[in-house]
């Protein structure tokens, strides 16, 4: 079971006063005791030299002599001849004159008892040294009754010894009645120890239960603790740390939480990938960019590598270059896509790289549009511009006459008009790439006077082709958008299906109403599309037959135009073809 303080503070207060108590009642025990037992001795001695002054004066009958000291002094009295045989002795009253059995024993009060008819062959060591001119002292125990009884016995005139004796029940029964005595104030020590000890240990462990309250919410998170303490001993300086740590505590961690929200703000919004892994090649930071170039599963931390990078050339590059502890970039590709890589090797200690991926595929797909849009442009200039420039030459030398010079300045004026809508196609588009969406005209229009206007305008082409013109437009058909952006969208399609539909055809121009967008549908019963070119159709530059699109005028890029009018409006185009069967063109535009 844990301890707390509290009980601790207690346990210490009790156990102190328990060892003060034993301490004072073992010392008092046996220094009262010797000073007792030293006063008994110091009493006895006295008392009988004064008995042994008595006896030498002559006085006879010392049986006699001994009852009445011992009623002087308070204590058993024996007096020994030369010889060593009791001439008197107060506990017993008797006297002899032969000597005592050997080594007498003491009565129970403390007497020996003599024996007429037996010799000594020992005598009391107090009364052998008082025979040699000492005092003698000595303390024994009374066989039979186990008291103790202390001896005195001092020289007196013609070799007498005058011995007293008393027992030592009257000091034990003091010592007794003193330790009951200190064994009951002892308890009453303890009671009270017990009572102020747990007050004082109440009063110590309170801000020690207030500060441990406050430790435990820092430890959870919760920094905003107010730790009060006016105590001006250690708990209130340890009080005002905990408080000046919480704070310090909140403010570090504050700004850690905003550093890491902004670093983790900064890696979501990268394009480019980036990717840590440690020594042990376990991912500990990726962004959501890392994933998708990499082909993991999102999230990539903790995972392994191997199970991160899927794709094992980019997998086997970026450990090759944290083993090599170099730094090393590289462009790889596979299966249609182009990954660029910077892989930076963390320090030795930490090991690890960081790796950042950037997906070059678009890159390269829009280098790749501009190279391909450089070269049809020059293709598509080229022609016109040589033979402008031949037919040019030959009339600057004079060798036509009159009717070749009309038929080459008439050739000129076409190449001039066909450079001139290829300049001007170009500018379109690249108005409409640099329009910002909030730019766009948003209005409404009146679809059927638009579509109206367009087959006005494409009528006398179509008649030139023997084809037809349909118009399936219902009133009120209303679209928000750019009324100028409509109609030109309206008429490259129209005129894109007066050109490359058959001879004699039919072109329908329809719209209609759906889910609250308007359909406009320009669909031909030409020759058709294949469906390999269909994906590419609205592709600047690109044709399905060139030379066919060359001969009829087209810049090949009309189609961009359009999509590029319709998504601008927030629209959408497609077209639906097979060949043999026609083609049409959809758009769907917002409805008004």
């Amino acid at each position: 079971m844990r301890l707390t303080f509290r009980t601790k503070l207690l346990a210490s207060h009790v156990a102190l006063v328990l060892a003060v108590v034993l301490i004072v009642i073992l010392e008092l025990n046996r220094s009262l005791g010797a000073d007792l037992a030293r006063q008994l001795d110091q009493r006895l001695e006295q008392q009988a030299q004064g008995a042994a002054q008595w006896v030498g004066e002559g006085r006879r009958h010392p049986e006699r002599l001994a009852g009445r000291l011992a009623q002087v002094v308070n204590a058993d009295v024996t007096i020994f001849a030369r010889d060593g045989n009791v001439l008197g002795d107060s506990a017993h009253g008797y006297a002899t004159t032969e000597p005592p059995a050997a080594s007498s024993a003491p009565t129970p009060s403390g007497s020996p008892t003599p024996t007429p008819t037996t010799v000594s062959v020992e005598v009391e060591v107090e009364v052998a040294a008082a025979q040699h001119g000492a005092i003698g002292h000595a303390t024994r125990t009374t066989p039979g009754t186990r008291d103790e009884i202390h001896y005195v016995a001092v020289p007196a005139a013609d070799g007498i010894v005058v011995r007293l004796s008393a027992p030592l029940s009257d000091i034990n029964a003091t010592l007794s009645a003193m330790r009951s005595r200190l064994l009951f104030a002892s308890a009453v020590a303890i009671a009270a120890a017990i009572a102020l000890g747990f007050l004082a240990s109440r009063i110590a462990s309170r801000p020690l239960r207030d500060m441990t309250a406050s430790a435990t919410r820092i430890a959870k998170g919760d920094y905003d603790i107010a730790v009060s303490s006016t105590s001006p001993d250690e708990f209130g300086v340890l009080a005002e740390a905990l408080s000046s740590l919480a704070a310090q505590l909140k403010a570090r961690i504050g700004d850690l939480t905003a550093e890491r929200d902004r670093l983790s703000a900064i890696l979501a919004g990268m394009v480019e990938g980036v990717l840590v892994h440690d020594a042990d090649g376990r991912v500990v930071v990726a962004n959501p960019a890392a994933a998708e170039i990499v082909g993991g599963a999102a999230p990539l931390v903790g995972k392994r590598l191997e199970e991160a990078v899927t794709r094992a050339d980019l997998r086997a590059f970026v450990e090759g270059a944290a083993k090599s502890a170099e730094v090393r970039e590289a462009e790889l590709e596979a299966d249609g896509r182009s990954i660029a890589l910077y892989v930076r090797p963390l320090a030795a200690s930490a090991g690890g790289a960081v790796t950042v991926l950037r997906d070059m595929t678009a890159m390269r797909k829009l280098m790749t549009m501009r190279r391909d849009f450089v070269a049809n442009v020059s293709h598509e200039l080229r022609t016109p511009v040589a033979a402008i420039q031949g037919y040019a030459e030959t009339l600057l030398g004079g060798a036509a006459d009159d009717a070749t010079r009309k038929e080459f300045m008439e050739i000129i004026f076409r190449q001039a008009q066909r450079i001139g809508a290829l300049v001007e196609d170009l500018l379109r588009l690249s108005e409409l790439e640099a329009r910002a969406p909030e730019q766009a005209v948003r209005e409404s229009v009146d679809v059927g006077a638009i579509a109206g206007h367009v087959v006005q305008t494409v009528r006398a082409r179509a008649a030139k082709r023997g084809a037809v013109l349909a118009l399936d437009v219902p009133d009120g058909v209303v679209v928000a958008g750019d009324p100028a952006g409509i109609e030109q969208v309206l008429l490259n399609l129209v005129d894109n299906a007066v050109k490359y539909g058959k001879d004699a055809g039919r072109v329908t121009v329809e719209a209609r109403r759906a889910a609250g967008r308007i359909v406009l549908t320009i669909a031909d019963d030409g020759p058709g599309i294949d469906a390999r070119h269909l994906p590419r159709l609205f592709e600047r530059f690109y044709r399905v037959d060139d030379g066919r699109a060359r001969e009829r005028g087209g810049t090949g890029l009309g189609l961009a135009i359009v999509k590029h009018i319709v998504e601008s409006m927030g629209g959408t185009v497609h077209v639906e073809s097979e060949v043999g069967k026609g083609t049409r063109f959809v758009v769907e535009l917002p409805g008004h």
